[in-house]
């Protein structure tokens, strides 16, 4: 059990997932990656846990209920490609959001909820975004330039209208079981 994790996320739209994927079908062939996820799978990480005691999910999820009761949706427009780790062989491919302030605060919020509960999360700056692929295997340099265009990534709109407990199921596709969701109103 101690390989099973468990993650805050903002829940993104059916339709939008459908979309984006369609949208990416192209890079597969164009683009290697060891592994492209699921469109189930994607997500906006709020606040990752690890592994965790129901005991303490529960009490987790309960304080990030009671701290978003009052917060409405909000919407958010994707708008661009991405990576993280090295520029010619990237680790991950993202598709990013333009910046939104209430993104960022319903993000610290569900963050600090989940310190209060006893949680040790990541300290790094939050940086919003879903992840589409892991470890590019290119023979050639990878180019964000061509996986941009490739994507024909224009802004889509889509509301945030819930925030969902996930757990981990490594080596499945999908990888991601919602556990628990909290709508936003």
């Amino acid at each position: 059990m101690t390989n099973t994790h468990f993650f805050f996320a903002l829940t993104l739209p059916d339709e939008l997932k459908k979309e984006l994927y369609g949208r990416i079908e192209q890079l597969k062939t164009a683009v290697p990656f060891k592994k492209w996820l699921h469109p189930a799978d994607y997500h906006i990480t709020m606040a990752f846990l690890g592994h965790a005691s129901e005991l303490m999910r529960n009490e987790a999820t309960a304080h990030v209920k009671r701290t978003l009761e009052k917060e409405a949706a909000f919407p958010l427009i994707l708008d661009e490609i991405g990576t993280f780790g090295r520029d010619d062989y990237p680790r991950i491919l993202w598709a990013g959001v333009e910046f939104e302030q209430r993104l960022f605060d319903v993000q610290k919020k569900v963050y600090q909820a989940c310190l209060e509960t006893g949680f040790s999360l990541d300290p790094k700056p939050f940086k919003p975004h879903i992840t589409l692929a892991r470890k590019y295997n290119g023979e050639e340099a990878f180019s964000l330039q061509q996986a941009s265009s490739l994507t024909g990534l224009e802004s889509k709109s889509f509301l945030a209208s819930a925030i969902t407990l996930y757990q981990t199921h490594i080596g499945a596709s999908p990888s991601y079981e919602p556990i628990c969701s909290i709508q936003l109103q």
